[in-house]
């Protein structure tokens, strides 16, 4: 009742006080009914007669009478109060005590180009147009303003809407920059809901202002309940939409590379994919590729793209110098200009080792895979470096980026124990097999139950014959970036591939990899079924196994040409990512947790833009347990070690940040961290009306205002035509109360001079 009256009035705090007055005619009618007494007398009985004939009359006219004189006492107060007929043709900012909430959608999406300006700034003028209507009517509204990227913490919080704020608001949107983000609107929404279910206006507005993306009202369940307890909490809620129609859109949605096995003169792998968010097919589109900031005389062009489509591509480039490079590509302009360009940050080393740990030197296992690897240095870019297994007992081996071990008969503890923190912490591992082994090692000291560094349980040697002049493969290769060489149909290098002796799994381990339920893959088989090949990982580094020789002792690869590419493409993919400079979304925060044993308080962070003065930041030193690294002691706080911790959050702008530490020797440590604009804002897809009142749900009482349309902000001033009209009718119930009211009274005639008595 109270809303409704708030909403039909714009000076509702009179209704209630006037509407009481409608007691008073009803009152004074009552009295006089009891005004006079009846006296019966014998001479009134016949004009007692008369009058029973004309008493339902008399009643009727005195009723209406009455109701006359009701109705103008409620015209009187609907005058006073302002009535309003049809409050949608009214302002928002009405008479009475009000609070709206905006919100604001700062997501990627809205930096939507629409001719000179973009959907963020159409939605600023929006909230400025609000607070211009609102401030014709000061100390009656107020306003939050809240953004999706920051919605616990509002611009505004409940101020009054006036002149002064007007000229205070222009100045806050001018600084208020859009994200590059994917912000979730239920979190918005909830945020406003937080501040309209705790506040007692009389009236309570809730304003979205957003593009309002198909993808983002895609089984919205949480967005929907929300809205329905605002809904029955008497917000009205409006939806303002800031586009129109969806403008056409390329991405480039990823650039990834071969970045483990970067090294100087050795051409890197790069690979990209673009795709299409247009409603139309693309044509001739270029794509430039940026070195180090300068340009290269490389473009890539894409001939066609399909609507929906994703396409990609490789190409390769080569570093002149050791150390850190960047390397972005960059599209033409379209309607979204944040996602045509993608970066990526480059650790180039002066060359990759690698570590080859011999079982038998004399076999000569190794020589094979250093021709493989390592017969050129300047065109392969690794270095193999061949050792017995004291080589670990003796050695560091955090410098290789991978081990491979070969026809290792059985590992000393000491020796053991230093491979297995080198491949927890990110190193490579490739086991191959081979006359030295010992099984019951490698089941109890490496298998160890399936969280050792070997991922199966072997037996013992086993061999398989073919009948002379056999063309047909004996081994059975997957899809896997290590046996690339061996795909296709009819692939030569298949049928020449043999394999005579080999490792059998144990008989009671469990052959498919689902049922087992662990992460071994098996990536290669023979055709009796036996796995050949797996790989599997442990910790953060990758272990690669085979059941057989490296050298062509138990088979004939390292006969046959396919042997190189295989063992390239086995080191690339077991090489150590844990030095793979990192990449993250716009948006999320450097959370930096240092060793103070290794690092200074102080704290460095250079922006994209290099002519930017740095961010200077001072960690400060917490325990193991508050920093969340989840692997302290549980033991005493005191007890635990101690962390420098330091957070920054201003990492919206694409690009690479620079993170500068100091040592406790004072000389400067660079980690490098690109950010990358997130795909899902590239879909400009728009979210039709329909669309949107089925996932909120079609019988609430939702407003949709489509782009442009800035009437339901001002209305027009129906009051003043109510009022009008209420004069009128008001002096027509007077006019009418007058005559009946002269009519039902008794006029006595009133005596002249010279009249006879």
């Amino acid at each position: 009742m109270e809303t409704w009256i708030s909403s039909h009035f714009l000076n509702p705090a009179f209704v209630l006080g006037g509407a009481a007055l409608v007691a008073a005619p009803i009152i004074i009618h009552l009295i006089n009914r009891m005004r006079y007494r009846r006296v019966q007398f014998a001479a009134m009985e016949f004009l007692l007669q008369s009058q029973r004939r004309n008493r339902r009359r008399i009643l009727i006219e005195q009723l209406l009478l009455l109701l006359l004189r009701i109705l103008i006492v409620l015209g009187i107060v609907a005058l006073i109060s302002r009535l309003v007929l049809d409050p949608s043709e009214l302002s928002l900012f009405q008479g009475a005590q009000s609070h709206h909430v905006v919100v604001l959608d700062d997501s990627g999406s809205m930096r939507d180009q629409l001719g000179e300006s973009t959907a963020w700034d159409e939605s600023l003028e929006i909230v400025r147009k609000l607070v211009a209507e609102g401030s014709r009517r000061p100390g009656t509204q107020k306003i939050t303003l809240l953004t999706l990227s920051n919605p616990d913490q509002p611009l505004v919080t409940q101020r009054d809407v006036d002149e002064t704020f007007l000229v205070e608001l222009d100045g806050k949107l001018r600084n208020q920059k859009c994200t590059h983000q994917t912000l979730d609107l239920a979190k918005g929404l909830e945020g406003a809901s937080n501040v309209l279910l705790e506040d007692r206006a009389t009236i309570r507005h809730l304003h979205v202002i957003s593009d309002f993306r198909e993808p983002d009202w895609q089984e919205q369940q949480s967005l929907a309940q929300i809205v329905k307890e605002l809904d029955s909490a008497d917000v009205t809620i409006n939806l303002v939409k800031t586009v129109g129609r969806r403008n056409g859109n390329l991405g480039i949605t990823s650039l990834t590379g071969d970045l483990q096995v970067a090294s100087v003169g050795v051409p890197v792998r790069f690979s990209l994919s673009i795709q299409n968010f247009s409603d139309q097919v693309a044509t001739k589109v270029p794509v430039n590729i940026f070195q180090d900031g300068q340009k290269l005389p490389l473009t890539i062009n894409f001939d066609r793209i399909e609507v929906g489509v994703a396409v990609d591509q490789e190409f390769d480039l080569t570093f002149d110098s050791p150390g850190r490079h960047k390397v972005d590509l960059r599209l033409g302009p379209d309607s979204l200009l944040s996602d045509n360009a993608r970066y990526i940050s480059v650790e180039v080393s002066p060359v990759n080792r690698v570590l080859i740990i011999e079982g038998n030197p004399a076999n000569d296992d190794g020589e094979y895979l250093v021709d493989a690897l390592a017969a050129d240095p300047g065109i392969t870019g690794y270095s193999a470096q061949l050792e017995t297994v004291d080589y670990l007992r003796r050695r560091s081996i955090d410098e290789f980026q991978s081990v491979f071990m070969l026809n290792v008969s059985d590992l000393p503890a000491d020796a053991l124990a230093p491979l297995e923190e080198y491949v927890k912490a990110g190193g490579g591992l490739a086991w191959f097999l081979g006359d030295e082994i010992r099984p019951s090692f490698y089941i109890s000291e490496l298998y160890k139950g399936g969280a050792g560094l070997f991922p199966v349980k072997i037996g013992i040697v086993a061999s398989q014959t073919q009948s002379s002049g056999d063309s047909e493969p004996d081994t059975e290769f997957s899809e896997h970036p290590i046996f690339g060489v061996f795909q296709g149909q009819e692939n030569p290098f298949t049928e020449l591939t043999r394999v005579f002796e080999y490792f059998p799994v144990s008989e009671d381990w469990e052959f498919d990899d689902q049922q087992r339920g662990d992460n071994v893959q098996t990536i290669a088989r023979l055709t009796n079924r036996q796995p050949l090949a797996f790989t599997t990982s442990y910790g953060e580094g990758t272990i690669f196994t085979c059941l057989t020789t490296c050298a062509p002792t138990w088979n004939n690869w390292a006969r046959y040409p396919s042997f190189v590419p295989t063992m390239l493409d086995l080191e690339k993919f077991i090489a150590r990512r844990d030095r793979i400079l990192e990449t993250r979304q716009s948006g999320e925060p450097i959370q930096l947790s240092l060793n103070p044993a290794e690092f200074l308080e102080e704290i460095e962070i250079f922006g994209p833009n290099d002519t930017d003065s740095p961010t200077r930041l001072k960690a400060a030193p917490t325990n193991a347990a508050a920093s969340g690294s989840g692997d302290a002691p549980a033991t005493s706080a005191a007890a635990l070690p101690v962390r420098l911790q330091a957070t920054y959050r201003d990492t919206d702008t694409p690009g690479i940040y620079r993170v500068r530490l100091l040592d406790q020797n004072q000389t400067p440590v660079e980690r490098w961290i690109t950010f990358n604009v997130p795909v899902e804002e590239s879909d400009l897809s728009l979210a039709t009306t329909e669309l949107i009142r089925k996932q909120l749900g079609d019988n609430l009482e939702i407003l949709i205002h489509e782009p442009g349309e800035f009437s339901w902000i001002a209305g027009r001033d129906a009051g003043q035509e109510v009022r009008f009209w209420l004069i009128v009718v008001l002096f027509v119930i007077l006019l009418a109360e007058q005559l009946l009211a002269c009519k039902l009274s008794f006029h006595p005639k009133v005596a002249t001079a010279g009249s006879n008595n």
